[in-house]
């Protein structure tokens, strides 16, 4: 694709000096020496062959507010087993009225609340999973390869559960849009009054998240039974239902008899939360499919582990003609980068990831440690369009920037980049004005599902635009 260009001449003139100074002697000589000059917008639109390559991913940070259960096997993905560990955030205090004694508590539950929008697979096999309590913190470096041995008693698991990822007789497209399904089992009730006791005493364990975690470390929740299903696990909930009474009129024979009527309520006192550590652990064994791809030196990225890719900037071709104009003043408008995706056929719909992360290779760890997000700088969001097939990143004007003013001698370690499967999280304000404004509040490696593509990195586009002026 060759340089695209144009040029708009830009011509200073002095308002009626010309005219004024041919006839009048006393014009002050004032902005006489003021010269013309030409100021070009330039826009450079290049396709480039990329230097990449296709990394493993096995191992990374997966703590995030959703976890993954199940397992997979699919012919051209491959076979993904997932469980989860999560720590539990107690509220602050129990919402039951002061009226309602510990001798309302009925019952408690542990409540695994999965969206059905972002399950995977066939959703009639029969699934199982077991929960068990956790007898240590968990480490805050956790990753996704995770060994919870030791960190429970595999004899003793407070909940087993059979379910499946569907609900046949909801029909309607509110369901899946909205629903949310639900693995539900039993805890015993002393738990409930355990806490409920805890609860009207003000036991301070509740006031902090590390206090509570001393005395709760957590939950282990594993696939005991089932294949062919994966879900997203939104939130892990512990439960509390209990009954109070209230007078009605109802009519009996006739006549307005004042009754009363049993009603039934609930609460959570505990949930899987943001402010605490829930990590999935994941152990992807990919297909001869997906091998042979990139044994042919194809750039493939899966999730949610699996394969990324890793690419030099082209920073010489992009700037190379930017640094050869003859130009006194020069201000760079924008760069945008696009590079194509395609979809490898499979039998279980999995589709290219919606956002890749373009981070600076030396930059990874430390990101998703600290919680960052794209600064647009040395790290920068692209997402997928399926009309055009490509990730296209828009904002890199800054990155560019950065590298002119450090003129040819560029450090290596700042081109070198990766690109990361991501999911983010968003805000939305509405303005004064009644514009909305989207802000990005969270990014973490993308783990709702499983994800695969394969990235055209020889086609990679760049579209520079830049204005120059040359003073004559």
């Amino acid at each position: 694709m060759k340089p695209i260009r144009m040029a708009i001449p830009a011509v200073i003139t002095l308002i009626s000096a010309a005219a004024v100074s041919s006839c009048q002697d006393d014009v002050s000589p004032i902005g006489g020496s003021i010269t013309n000059g030409d100021v070009n917008i330039s826009v450079d639109s290049l396709q480039l062959r990329l230097d990449a390559s296709t990394t493993q991913a096995s191992n990374i940070d997966a703590r995030s507010a959703s976890t993954l259960i199940g397992n997979i096997s699919a012919e051209q993905y491959g076979s993904l087993s997932a469980a989860y560990v999560c720590q539990m955030l107690s509220a602050s205090k129990m919402a039951i009225p002061d009226s309602i004694g510990v001798d309302r508590v009925d019952s408690v539950k542990m409540v695994i609340e999965m969206p059905r929008n972002a399950t995977i697979g066939d959703t009639l096999a029969p699934q199982q999973l077991k929960v068990y309590r956790l007898n240590k913190a968990l480490p805050t470096d956790i990753r996704s390869d995770f060994d919870p041995a030791g960190y429970f008693d595999p004899s003793d698991a407070i909940g087993t559960r059979n379910y499946t990822l569907s609900a046949i007789a909801l029909q309607d497209s509110a369901f899946y849009k909205n629903t949310v399904l639900t693995a539900s089992f039993p805890l015993p009730k002393q738990w409930g009054i355990d806490a409920f006791n805890a609860y009207r005493s003000n036991d301070p364990i509740f006031d902090w998240p590390q206090s509570f975690n001393k005395l709760y470390p957590g939950l282990y929740v594993e696939q005991s039974f089932g294949r062919g299903a994966m879900a997203n696990v939104s939130a892990t909930r512990m439960m509390l239902y209990y009954h109070y009474y209230i007078t009605r009129n109802l009519v009996v024979d006739d006549e307005v008899v004042p009754t009363r009527v049993t009603m039934r309520d609930s609460v959570c006192l505990f949930s899987s939360s943001p402010e605490v550590i829930s990590s999935s652990i994941l152990s992807y064994r990919p297909s001869a499919t997906v091998s042979d791809l990139v044994a042919q030196g194809k750039k493939i990225i899966t999730t949610p582990t699996g394969y990324r890719v890793n690419f030099k900037f082209p920073i010489d071709e992009v700037l190379d003609q930017y640094w050869a104009t003859e130009k006194n003043l020069a201000v760079i408008n924008n760069m945008t980068f696009a590079i194509p995706a395609t979809s490898i056929t499979n039998d279980y719909g999995i589709l290219p990831p919606p956002d890749l992360l373009m981070i600076r290779t030396s930059e990874i760890e430390e990101f998703f440690a600290n919680g960052k997000v794209p600064d647009n700088k040395t790290s920068f969001r692209g997402t997928y369009s399926s009309t055009s097939g490509r990730y296209e990143f828009s904002s890199m004007r800054q990155h560019i920037v950065d590298l002119v003013n450090k003129g040819h001698d560029i450090p290596s370690s700042d081109l070198d980049f990766t690109l990361i499967p991501v999911q983010f999280t968003t805000e939305t304000v509405t303005n004064y004005d009644n514009s909305v404004t989207i802000y990005v509040t969270g990014c973490e490696p993308y783990l709702s599902s499983p994800r695969m593509a394969v990235l055209d990195t020889d086609h990679a586009v760049f579209v520079f635009t830049y204005t120059t002026q040359l003073m004559q």
